[in-house]
């Protein structure tokens, strides 16, 4: 079946409050979170962008932006759209740089750690494969990796296993262990790490109440112990910097062996005690929508998943 496309769309295209100026402004909004946000401070764009939005409402009589709250942030509906247009301006974009043979944009989610010593190194081999690509690399918690998948802001983003929702694809299971590395400062010892060296030792920990830290105090109190905790940081790379100063130990994840401390004779990374073995699985993943409109994203897919799988 035909589709008269001129008939289609003339409706919409000839009403003056639709234009692509105010679909990017929508999605600048949406990537920011808010108006306030996406503005940064500036009175004059805050109110452009609150104008374009409600152009773009007398459209199609349906509110984009919730008011009735500040921030002002966008409803499910402007959430919707933002996501259209996002992937609209993202396929025009991609065609114009093939055309151009410029590098495309792919953006690429994880934690801090995942991304200086996976995702980063994996990367540049796969850009040798791939082409002219441009790897942008997102900091984002797990929640809002997720949520930035389903949205089409990420293109790709590096999760935990069991954080992957149905509606996403995702291919490896590379499964990996919290190791202890201890400066040989502290202890010059290569034996197994047990429950009673976390009250010998000083720890660099992650701040809160993360499963892994709860399983560690777990673990030390059916011990009659308390791990002592003589660092608190908020990443892993901060761990991995304390440790090097040689006055903390510390439990990073065991592929941080090869990047944070390559080439470092003073840490040794300690067999453990079955009593803290404690392993988790990552995943690579992504919308299939996301991918039927960006072709680049299969061949940096296949790549990543073949560069990554050397790493484990």
């Amino acid at each position: 079946m035909q589709h008269d496309y001129t008939a289609m769309f003339k409706h919409l295209a000839n009403q003056s409050g639709f234009s692509l100026e105010r679909l990017a402004s929508l999605c600048e909004v949406a990537e920011a979170g808010s108006i306030g946000q996406a503005s940064k401070g500036d009175a004059n764009r805050q109110s452009q962008l609150s104008r374009q939005i409600a152009e773009l409402e007398s459209v199609f009589g349906i509110a984009l932006l919730a008011r009735q709250s500040r921030p002002f942030r966008l409803t499910v509906q402007g959430q919707e759209l933002a996501q259209a247009a996002r992937q609209f301006f993202q396929s025009v974009d991609d065609l114009q740089k093939r055309a151009g043979n410029e590098a495309q944009r792919v953006v690429l989610g994880g934690g801090e750690a995942l991304i200086q010593w996976l995702l980063f190194p994996a990367c540049e081999v796969v850009k040798t494969e791939v082409g002219e690509v441009v790897f942008a690399f997102k900091n984002l918690d797990s929640a809002r990796l997720v949520d930035g998948l389903q949205r089409g802001e990420l293109d790709l983003a590096l999760i935990r296993a069991g954080e992957a929702v149905p509606s996403l694809s995702t291919t490896g299971q590379w499964r990996y262990a919290y190791a202890p590395f201890v400066p040989k400062k502290l202890s010059r010892s290569s034996a197994e790490l047990g429950v009673e060296d976390l009250g010998r030792l000083p720890w660099a920990l992650l701040e809160g109440r993360g499963h892994f830290r709860q399983f560690l105090e777990e673990a030390a109190r059916q011990s009659g112990t308390e791990i002592q905790c003589a660092l608190e940081c908020s990443s892993y790379t901060q761990v991995a910097m304390a440790i090097q100063t040689g006055k903390y130990a510390g439990f990073l994840p065991e592929f941080a062996l090869g990047s944070a401390f390559a080439s470092n004779a003073t840490v040794n990374q300690r067999p453990l005690v079955k009593a803290l073995r404690y392993e988790r699985s990552l995943t690579l993943a992504w919308r299939e929508a996301t991918l039927r409109a960006r072709p680049v994203l299969e061949k940096v897919i296949s790549e990543l998943n073949r560069e990554l799988s050397k790493r484990f």
